[in-house]
């Protein structure tokens, strides 16, 4: 949810973890036996929620798709990651998940910035594109500041942005 506002964004995670989550299950059907009925019970329950949610994301990522005409929002994101949270408590395979969720932890360490004031770091108005009128595209938005002025944690983690090529900085004209 930390970049909702990009088109496609939120469903496309979920779409892309719900498909994982469903060839988990599928792998893990194929190789429990068949005298362990409770665990492949288990994995059934998984798929039975996992596959509706699935197909109703993918058709909800046509319409966010660019150019979106839904916007989904907190409201989206919520029901996803309750749905995820669901599936792997059913299935029992909750470790798992963890590790089908590793590049959203990556995203929350990557918008830290954004989410805690106290680095110093001004962010654009939060999640909102900018218009450009020359080409009637949406492009992203930017903040201007001096990084001499950031706090000590803000220089650092400026740095490493810089550094890892994940902040788009240009020099001031003079």
């Amino acid at each position: 949810n930390i970049y909702a506002g990009v088109n496609g964004l939120e469903v496309g995670q979920s779409v892309v973890i719900g498909f994982s989550v469903l060839a988990l299950n599928i792998v893990q059907l194929s190789r429990i036996p068949e005298a362990r009925e409770e665990y492949r019970q288990q994995h059934m329950q998984s798929m039975v929620l996992i596959v509706p949610f699935l197909f109703v994301s993918i058709a909800l990522w046509r319409l966010n798709w660019f150019p979106s005409k839904v916007f989904v929002g907190d409201t989206y994101c919520y029901f996803a990651g309750m749905t995820f949270a669901v599936v792997s408590i059913v299935g029992h395979f909750s470790k798992t998940m963890v590790l089908l969720l590793v590049p959203q932890f990556l995203n929350f360490l990557y918008s830290s910035p954004q989410l805690f004031k106290r680095l110093g770091i001004p962010c654009p108005r939060h999640r909102m594109p900018a218009y450009d009128s020359k080409t009637g595209q949406v492009t992203n938005s930017y903040a201007e500041f001096n990084p001499t002025q950031l706090s000590p944690a803000g220089k650092t983690v400026f740095s490493i942005l810089r550094a890892l090529r994940l902040a788009h900085v240009t020099e001031p004209d003079k």
